[in-house]
């Protein structure tokens, strides 16, 4: 029998065990008076009983294990193999031998063998989170404070006790669940509620709280972490519950609490799986693959197993970076990354062609709404006529499904790039009517830290000391999380028939006045003391307030309560196509004067 070299001390260690068990059976079965002739019978077996056990451990895998890594699984695996020990014992006794072997000591017996063969195994596990190394730093590291006694917060803090080179002193735990108090995880006491965290982190000089809670609203992460600024400790948290898509948490993933954490809104919980059957093993395409909104669809789709993804984009370094990032990852998928403009029609009909993907997803779009307003010519080349191109191939190539990202600028448009996206929305149900491919249209608010959010204004604005600018006081906007977003995104895309607009739930919109004087506060100082905030007027193509529906579009429920659908609106199709053709004039002739007027004229027919 082969026996690995770690192996050999738990054999002597469980001929011992083993044979110790059934003295011990004898003894409590006799009372710790053992008579002379079971004491012969003692004598006469312990010494097959021991080969017979050991024999089933080894063929059971008991030293090929390390059992300090042991498991739930490895634990069961004792019981198991300790049953076989005694049935085979039951079977040498009585059926081979025919002792006259009191059968009290055989079940004895069997019950002893579990608690000290088990018994030594798991306490080896438990000298492992013990080990004198971590007693020998247990007064060093940085003392925190885990906020959340939930699993989570379990998973943390024994990561944090089982590698004490990370350099994090566990002092104590906060939950507000009155339940939890005074309970002991780890060896570390749930000290108290949310309410004691101040008089907590005074008593103990607690240098950082961890937010351990990734389902917890956002109205306590505030509450949390504005406790922490007033005291002047660091607080930190781990993702929420949208971005933990396997379910697990580590250190490696403890973060500075951001602007998306303290939104006034709740974050979205999306089950992806289960939206993922029209994605695994086909072949994707998403065009404005590098962008902010394409990169996140990137991350997420890859999660979801296709066996191509074709990222397209204009753009070279962003769309190598996130194809880096890809590559790097445990997603194991075929990666194709393509450099490609999307109104250039030979080019994407030749990726269309070599690819031959099954789901679109179209996200390449000009955002800047005051940046397009300059260049009203390319908005409109890049924005309709570039999905034009997309959508007239994908339906040549018979693509199953079309999804593409229209935005809350679309409804009753005030710039050249809202009345562009407000087109998008009625080109993708023109071709959805002459197609079988199942054409649809996701809309939805600001995303946060996108490439046309305020976001990473103001975080830059902050970073040179001010001022933050604000264009109006009373401004508010629709804000979600990019992952969140591109959830809700591949869950839409599940539900299409086709011609449909899918309408997400943003939420409240929030005053950007707000958003401004909380980050500022996120960086640690205080708005108009530290930094000061200045408002410059409302640019050309912005609005006060942006709104998800218009007044005449009636959106139902779906299967997910925060995602709405707006049945397929009625439209001229010969007299849409007339207009696209001489709205594709215009764009030949450059006339940015010209193309004004006529985006003008044919959002105020169609929309």
């Amino acid at each position: 029998m082969k026996i690995y070299r770690y192996g050999l001390p738990e054999i002597i260690a469980d001929i011992l065990l083993i044979a110790a068990a059934f003295a011990l059976a004898f003894f409590i079965r006799f009372d710790f008076s053992i008579p002379l002739a079971q004491m012969e019978l003692f004598k006469a077996f312990v010494i097959p009983l021991v080969i017979t056990k050991l024999v089933i451990f080894y063929f059971a895998g008991f030293y090929r294990k390390m059992w300090r890594y042991a498991g739930m699984r490895d634990f069961l695996g004792i019981i198991w193999a300790c049953f076989l020990g005694t049935l085979a014992v039951i079977v040498i006794i009585f059926f081979i031998y025919r002792f006259a072997f009191p059968r009290s000591v055989v079940a004895l017996d069997g019950f002893f063998t579990v608690a000290l063969v088990g018994g030594v195994r798991l306490a080896q596990r438990g000298m492992r989170n013990l080990r004198l190394k971590n007693l020998l730093t247990a007064t060093k590291g940085k003392p925190v404070l885990i906020v959340g006694a939930g699993d989570s917060g379990e998973a943390l803090l024994n990561e944090m006790i089982r590698r004490p080179e990370l350099a994090y002193r566990p002092i104590g735990i906060v939950d507000d669940n009155p339940v939890k108090q005074g309970l002991i995880i780890h060896g570390v006491k749930v000290m108290g509620t949310r309410q004691q965290l101040k008089k907590l982190v005074s008593k103990y000089q607690i240098e950082e709280v961890i937010i351990s809670m990734p389902s917890a609203s956002r109205e306590v992460i505030r509450d949390i972490f504005f406790q922490c600024r007033e005291i002047g400790v660091k607080c930190k948290t781990l993702p929420g519950i949208y971005q933990i898509i396997d379910g697990t948490v580590s250190i490696s993933q403890i973060r500075e609490i951001g602007v998306e954490d303290i939104l006034g809104r709740e974050p979205v919980k999306v089950k992806l799986s289960e939206a993922a059957s029209y994605i695994t093993d086909r072949i994707i395409m998403i065009t404005g693959a590098g962008g902010s909104i394409g990169s996140e669809l990137c991350r997420q789709i890859s999660r979801l197993q296709p066996s191509n993804l074709v990222m397209v984009d204009q753009g070279e370094n962003s769309l190598f970076n996130i194809e880096q990032e890809i590559q790097n990852s445990n997603y194991h998928i075929q990666t194709i990354p393509v450099i490609a403009d999307i109104t250039d029609r030979n080019r994407i009909a030749m990726v269309f062609n070599s690819y031959k993907p099954s789901v679109v997803f179209h996200t390449a779009a000009y955002k800047h709404v005051t940046m397009m307003e300059l260049n009203p010519v390319e908005a409109v080349k890049n924005n309709l006529f570039g999905t034009k191109t997309v959508a007239e191939i994908a339906k040549q190539f018979k693509v199953d499904r079309f999804v593409s990202i229209s935005t809350d600028k679309a409804v009753e448009p005030v710039s050249i790039m809202g009345n562009s996206k407000a087109l998008v929305e009625k080109l993708i149900q023109f071709f959805s009517r002459e197609s079988s491919t199942r054409f649809m249209i996701v809309r939805f608010g600001n995303v946060i830290d996108s490439s046309g959010s305020v976001v990473p204004i103001f975080r830059k604005q902050i970073a040179h000391g001010g001022p933050v600018t604000v264009t109006h006081p009373e401004m508010t906007r629709y804000f979600m999380t990019i992952p969140e977003a591109m959830q809700l995104v591949i869950q839409a895309g599940a539900m299409g028939k086709g011609g449909e607009v899918f309408v997400l739930d943003m939420g409240e919109q929030i005053p950007i006045l707000e958003l401004a004087r909380n980050m500022i506060k996120l960086s640690g100082l205080e708005p108009e003391k530290d930094i000061p905030i200045e408002f410059t007027g409302i640019r050309p193509g912005e609005k006060l307030h942006e709104k998800l529906l218009w007044d005449y579009e009636e959106s139902s429920p779906t299967e997910h309560k925060k995602i709405r659908v707006i049945a397929e609106c009625k439209l001229n199709t010969s007299r849409f196509k007339e207009d696209i053709l001489d709205l594709e004039d215009i764009i030949n002739e450059g006339d940015p004067q010209k193309m004004k007027q006529k985006m003008t004229q044919l959002c105020n027919y169609y929309l």
